[in-house]
Formats: structure tokens, C-alpha cells, sequence
């Protein structure tokens, strides 16, 4: 299964898959038939340019902000109300989005465009999924 998410371009994920599903559908109808109805969701990060596949293909940086969020509101404790919990969470979303897009480590870049048209160009890309 492995061999599917190393490729380079999606036609060749896909025959790949294909060939997977082909090799395990006796043994495991089931289980290929749940692969095949998933394979275009998980391999639409190939519609993104290379060097942002590496990053977007893994959810270590989703678990690091799970983590970052969990941390921080643990600190509080106990708050009135839910209110109060989802602004500390926007706030902390807020925080990590600017950072991402002012950082001079952005998570993702855009070669030498501004971090304003570099965050529409990923928004523009993931409403075009």
C-alpha cells in the first residue's frame, strides 16, 4: 500500500491502487472496496505543487496545534462558559495563522509572493478540492 502514496503524479497513484485493489479483492472484498471508494480523497494532495506535499501529507502539524490547544487550556482549568473556551481557542487559532503566514519559516510558501497572497493562493487551492 505503501507504493500508492510514494508516487509522484496521480495517474500512477491511481494505477497503482488499481493494481492493489486488483491483487487483494479475493482475499479482502471488503477492505478494497472501502480503499477504492477513498483512494481520490486521500491522494488529493497530489493537486498541490511538490514541495508542499511533503507537509501536507502527514497531520503532524494538526496533532502539534491539538496539543498546543490542549496545553493552553489546561492552564485555565475550569471556565464559565463555553464561550469562554471557544475565544481562547480562536485566539490561539488566530495566533498560529498569523504566524504561519508571517513567519519567515512560513509552513507553506509561494516563492517570493507577499504572505497575504500566499494565504489566498492555499485558500484558493483547497476550495478548488
Amino acid at each position: 500500500m505503501k507504493a500508492v502514496f510514494v508516487q509522484r503524479d496521480e495517474k500512477s497513484a491511481k494505477a497503482k491502487a488499481a493494481e492493489l485493489a486488483r491483487q487483494f479483492q479475493t482475499r479482502f472484498p471488503k477492505a478494497m472496496e472501502i480503499f477504492e471508494a477513498g483512494i481520490d480523497d486521500v491522494l488529493s494532495y497530489l493537486h498541490y505543487p511538490q514541495p508542499h506535499r511533503v507537509r501536507i501529507s502527514s497531520t503532524n502539524p494538526l496533532e502539534r496545534l491539538n496539543l498546543e490547544i490542549r496545553r493552553r487550556t489546561r492552564v485555565v482549568g475550569i471556565f464559565p462558559h463555553a464561550g469562554s473556551c471557544l475565544r481562547l481557542i480562536g485566539m490561539l487559532l488566530v495566533e498560529k495563522n498569523e504566524d504561519w503566514l508571517t513567519d519567515d519559516k512560513a509552513y507553506l510558501t509561494f516563492d517570493d509572493a507577499p504572505a497575504e497572497e500566499s494565504a489566498a493562493k492555499v485558500l484558493s487551492m483547497a476550495a478548488s478540492q
